[in-house]
């Protein structure tokens, strides 16, 4: 007998840790709530119920922490992306080479994000900056974000206790990087703290 296990249609979250961030934390949080206090927020039009997001200009920006930042997301952008091709594409493209942009946002108590995806993007991300303590409660939902299985049809005759849902604890100095296609939510905390974080997409150049 021989078997050859096929893994069909695989998808693939990248969940880095990145040490020694507590300093360049500092200051990012301190200047994303500077422009909260400074700019217009520009969570209208959004999934947002509440809270502050900055333009999707945020990572154009020079600022010493942002600069940080970016070399982290660029980095996990190239990485994963060799995955995702490998997974997805029949052939890879001569370059990956990406467009990426992305924006800070604010959720304090009672704020959340509905279900959604990046439709204009092929990778997306989130980097957590702060979170408050109910976030960091391993045994509730609140300020998690959630990833949804996919798949609708796996969803019609489900297996006992089949997961069709991932809740993940936004802890400050992680990234989380995944397709751009994958719904996602983050669910309201409650009481003191905020939820800052910068979410990024990336999308390939065509070449």
């Amino acid at each position: 007998m021989s078997d050859n296990l096929v893994t069909l249609y695989p998808t693939s979250l990248l969940h880095r840790r990145i040490p020694g961030m507590e300093e360049t934390n500092w200051q990012l949080a301190a200047y994303i709530k500077g422009i909260e206090q400074t700019e217009p927020n520009a969570v209208d039009g959004s999934t947002n119920e509440g809270g502050f997001q900055t333009t999707t200009e945020l990572l154009k920006r020079d600022h010493p922490a942002l600069n940080i930042l970016k070399q982290h997301i660029n980095v996990a952008v190239q990485g994963y992306a060799r995955t995702l091709v490998d997974q997805e594409c029949f052939a890879s493209p001569a370059k990956l080479e990406f467009s990426i942009w992305g924006w800070g946002a604010i959720l304090r108590e009672g704020n959340s994000q509905g279900i959604h995806i990046h439709p204009y993007a092929n990778i997306s991300g989130v980097y957590y900056i702060a979170a408050p303590p109910a976030a960091l409660d391993t045994s509730g939902d609140g300020g998690k974000i959630s990833f949804y299985d996919p798949r609708p049809r796996a969803n019609a005759n489900q297996l006992p206790r089949q997961i069709t849902r991932r809740r993940v604890t936004p802890m400050p100095g992680d990234m989380i990087i995944f397709p751009s296609w994958l719904e996602h939510s983050v669910s309201a905390f409650q009481g003191p703290g905020e939820r800052i974080c910068v979410s990024f997409n990336a999308k390939l150049a065509m070449i």
